[in-house]
């Protein structure tokens, strides 16, 4: 049980880190 809960932990923390990131890159850009 808990090796999937990190592995999904994992999955939703390398989905969720990127869209701030992107935000902030947009945000600089203009």
């Amino acid at each position: 049980m808990q090796e999937a809960f990190m592995g999904r932990g994992i999955l939703l923390w390398l989905l969720g880190i990127p869209i701030p990131i992107i935000i902030l890159i947009m945000l600089f850009v203009r």
